[in-house]
Parts: structure tokens; C-alpha cells; sequence
């Protein structure tokens, strides 16, 4: 997997957006660093991680979307989406706003909309209380099982070099969407491999998306909020399967 984008780079560097071959674009939640796609293997495809909460923005999904939207228009080979938490909503949206550039997704412990989010109090934690304490907890609830070290320390760095200004704007930004009037028009092939364990995004919402979307697959998972690295194991078989199901997309 290669880095994560710069501040200083393009929202999606040039030399990814020209892979000849299959691409594999990574997208994070709200707060979390890039790296916790650092262990997942896409076969048949370039995976690279965007760093979408860096830089300018604005970081609402519906905008963040369509930066990515207009990035990946000139691509001719196939894309598939990756995405986490709220960059899962980030990946529904690109679908929706341009087709053509979205060839698969694979969905992880997102939803809808944000009625039965189970931590619907973080705007206002960011807002008046995002101490090193809370931004803690805030990550540790990320996990059903204790992440490696090292990638802690990176995420906690992360979250804290962060705008807080730039996490509000996202989070806002994703309850005031509801996407289950929408979803009926995605027409690629959609994996949601979702952590069971999730304290934020029950089974439910996972449930939701499958039955909103046409012919998705639903992959539940031994993990919780992020099974990219709680289960790296089942989440790679699960993305591969899907893979193999679909050749096309990353064998054309």
C-alpha cells in the first residue's frame, strides 16, 4: 500500500489517478487516520489510502465527495471505493454523483443516516470538551479488540493534529444526510463487510444499506467499528471473495 496523501498534495495525487490497472482508493472515518488500511491486500488492484481531512477543504461529506468525484473523472481503468465510518458515506456518495467512475464498494460500519448512530453526542464533544482524554476514548471505542501500539500512537497523533473546527465540519456535515431514499440507484457491485462488535454501528445498519442497495452482499465480520484492523484476516477474504466474484472489476 502506498502513503496516504500530504497536505500539500493533490487531493489524490496524480500519479495514483493514472494506475493503468485496477485501483483500490482507501477512505477513513471522520477522525481516523489513513494508516488503519495499512494491512489490507486487494488482489489485482493498487490500494492507496486518502487522506481526504487534510488540506483546505471543506470536510462535509457531500463536498468531500465531490472532489473525489471530479478527481477520478479523466480514469478510464476500473476504481473501487473503500470505505470506512464515514468515508463509507463519502464512497456512497461518489457512486451516486458519478457512476461511471465507481466500478465496486466495499462499505464497512456505516449507515443510511445517523438516527441509530450510537454516538450521536461526538458533535458536542468536539465542540466544548475534545481533550486528549476524550479524543482517547473517542478512538479506543473505534476497536472490540486492542489495536497494535504502534498504529495507536499514529492514530492519537493524527486525531490530534487535527483541526477540531475540520472533524466538526464532517461529522455535522454527516447528520444532515440520509441516504435511504438514494440507494436504490447504485447499479456496481457492493460489498458491506461489517464488524459485528461495533459499538457505533449496530448490525442494523448494515442490514439497512444491504437491503437498500440493489444486490448487495453483506460480510459480517469478528470485529468491531474498524475490522480492517480488528480482523484484518476476515476482512481481506472477505474484500477478495467479492473480488473474484466480480472479475471485471479487478482483472479487465
Amino acid at each position: 500500500m502506498s502513503h496516504a496523501d500530504r497536505p500539500d498534495e493533490a487531493f489524490v495525487p496524480p500519479h495514483v489517478l493514472q494506475v493503468r490497472g485496477p485501483l483500490a482508493l482507501a477512505l477513513a472515518g471522520g477522525g481516523c487516520s489513513p494508516r488503519i488500511y495499512d494491512r489490507v491486500t486487494a488482489k489485482g488492484c493498487s490500494v492507496h489510502a486518502v487522506d481526504w481531512m487534510r488540506g483546505a477543504g471543506p470536510f462535509a461529506p457531500r463536498a468531500v465527495a465531490q472532489r473525489l468525484a471530479a478527481a477520478l473523472a479523466a480514469r478510464t481503468a476500473p476504481t473501487v471505493l473503500l470505505g470506512h465510518s464515514l468515508g463509507g458515506v463519502i464512497a456512497l456518495l461518489v457512486a451516486l454523483a458519478r457512476p461511471s467512475a465507481v466500478q465496486a464498494l466495499v462499505i464497512s460500519n456505516t449507515g443510511p443516516h445517523t438516527r441509530d448512530h450510537g454516538d450521536n453526542s461526538l458533535p458536542g464533544r468536539i465542540r466544548h470538551q475534545w481533550t486528549p482524554d476524550t479524543r482517547r476514548a473517542f478512538l479506543r471505542a473505534c476497536f472490540a479488540h486492542e489495536p497494535p501500539a504502534a498504529l495507536m500512537s499514529e492514530l492519537e497523533r493524527y486525531l490530534a493534529a487535527l483541526p477540531s473546527e475540520s472533524l466538526l465540519d464532517a461529522v455535522e456535515g454527516l447528520r444532515r444526510i440520509d441516504l435511504s431514499q438514494g440507494l436504490g440507484a447504485i447499479r456496481c457491485p457492493v460489498l458491506i463487510a461489517h464488524g459485528e462488535l461495533d459499538r457505533r454501528r449496530g448490525v442494523g445498519d448494515a442490514r439497512q444499506l444491504a437491503a437498500l442497495i440493489p444486490g448487495a452482499e453483506l460480510a459480517l465480520l469478528p470485529g468491531g467499528h474498524t475490522p480492517m484492523v480488528d480482523c484484518p484476516g476476515p476482512y481481506n477474504e472477505a474484500l477478495n471473495t467479492f473480488l473474484a466474484r466480480h472479475p471485471a472489476v479487478a482483472h479487465p
